[in-house]
C-alpha cells in the first residue's frame, strides 16, 4: 500500500511539474472566481430576504433561552415567598404569581399574545423582546444577519472556488493534506459556533442581567448590542475550536514539537485565560465558558501531537 508519508512517494509528488501561469493569468483567474462567488452570494441573499421572521427567530433564540431561564427563576422566587408567608398583604405579588401560574406554559412556549406587556403582567422586569434604539436599527441588523445566512448557504460553492484557485499552485501531497484536515476544520468551527450560540451567549447575558438592580437599572438590550455580542462570541468560539489543528500544523511544519507543548503547558494555560478575557465581555462567566473548552482542546491537541511525533523532524544536536 502506498503511503503519503513515504519519503520517496512524497518526493515523486513534489517533483511533478506544476502548470505555469503569468501574473496576469492569475489575476484573470482570481477575478473569475470572485465574480462567480459574489453572484452566488447575491442569489443566496435574495433567497433569504423574504424570511425575516424565521431569520430573526434564529438570531434571537439565545436571548429567548436566557429569558426563559430568568422567568422560571422569578416564578420560583415568588413561590418561595408564598411558602414563607412573605406575600401576605402583598396584593401585587399574589397577582403576579397567579398570572404566572395560569399562563406559564404559554409564556415559555412563546404562544402568549401581547408579549410586550409581560413585564407588567408577571412582574419579571426583563423585556421579552429586544429593543430597537433607532428606526433603522432593526433593518440594518437584519440585513447583516441575512448576509451571514447567505454566506453560510453559499459557503460550499465559495469554498470550492477559493480552493480551485489555490489548488492550482499546490503539489499533490499538499492537496492530499488539505483533503485530510479540511473536514475536521469545518467540524470544529461548527462545534465552536454552536457552543457559543447555545451556551456562552445565554449564560453570559444571564450573568450580566443578574448584576442589575431592577430598582436602579432596567435590563433592556438593544438589537444592535445583542447582535454585536452574538457575532463576536460565536466567531471567537469558532476560531478557538481550531486549536488542536493549529497545534498539529505547527508540529508538522517543524515549528513546535510535542515535547515543547508539554513543557510549556503552564504558560499555555495562562495565555488561554488571557485570550478569553480579551475576546469576551468584561465578566467572568463568558471568560470561563471560553477558557474551559480551550483547555480541553489543548489537551486534545497534546494527544494528537503525541500520536504525530513520527512526523516531527529529527532533532540535530550541535557539538560544542
Amino acid at each position: 500500500m502506498v503511503s503519503l508519508d513515504d519519503p520517496k512517494v512524497r518526493a515523486a509528488f513534489d517533483e511533478a511539474p506544476l502548470p505555469r501561469m503569468s501574473f496576469g493569468d492569475h489575476l484573470d483567474e482570481l477575478r473569475r472566481r470572485l465574480i462567480r462567488s459574489l453572484l452566488i452570494v447575491a442569489v443566496a441573499i435574495l433567497g433569504v430576504m423574504p424570511f425575516k421572521t424565521e431569520v430573526q427567530a434564529i438570531v434571537t433564540e439565545p436571548y429567548r433561552v436566557q429569558w426563559r431561564i430568568g422567568f422560571e427563576n422569578w416564578v420560583e422566587e415568588l413561590e418561595r415567598q408564598e411558602k414563607a408567608g412573605e406575600l401576605e398583604g402583598d396584593a401585587e405579588g399574589k397577582r403576579y404569581l397567579e398570572y404566572c401560574r395560569e399562563n406559564r406554559e404559554k409564556i415559555l412556549s412563546g404562544e402568549k399574545k401581547y408579549k410586550h406587556v409581560l413585564p407588567i403582567a408577571t412582574g419579571y422586569v426583563v423585556p421579552y423582546t429586544l429593543v430597537a434604539l433607532g428606526g433603522l436599527d432593526d433593518m440594518f441588523n437584519y440585513m447583516f444577519a441575512s448576509i451571514l445566512f447567505a454566506l453560510v448557504l453559499a459557503s460550499p460553492f465559495v469554498v470550492w472556488q477559493a480552493w480551485a484557485f489555490i489548488a492550482a499552485g499546490l503539489y499533490q501531497r499538499e492537496r492530499q493534506l488539505f483533503y485530510r484536515y479540511f473536514p475536521f476544520m469545518v467540524g470544529l468551527c461548527a462545534a465552536g459556533v454552536w457552543f457559543g450560540y447555545r451556551l456562552v451567549l445565554p449564560f453570559s447575558l444571564g450573568f450580566l442581567i443578574s448584576l442589575m438592580n431592577p430598582d436602579q437599572v432596567g435590563a433592556m438590550l438593544s438589537v444592535g448590542q445583542y447582535f454585536t455580542l452574538l457575532f463576536a462570541l460565536t466567531c471567537a468560539m469558532g476560531l478557538v475550536f481550531q486549536l488542536p489543528l493549529v497545534m498539529v500544523a505547527l508540529q508538522r511544519v517543524g515549528l513546535v514539537t510535542h515535547r515543547a507543548f508539554v513543557k510549556h503547558w503552564r504558560f499555555t494555560i495562562l495565555a488561554i485565560f488571557i485570550a478569553a478575557a480579551v475576546f469576551t465581555p468584561p465578566e467572568p462567566v463568558s471568560m470561563v465558558l471560553m477558557a474551559a473548552p480551550m483547555v480541553v482542546l489543548y489537551a486534545l491537541g497534546l494527544v494528537l501531537t503525541r500520536l504525530g511525533r513520527r512526523h516531527e523532524p529529527p532533532i540535530v544536536e550541535v557539538a560544542p
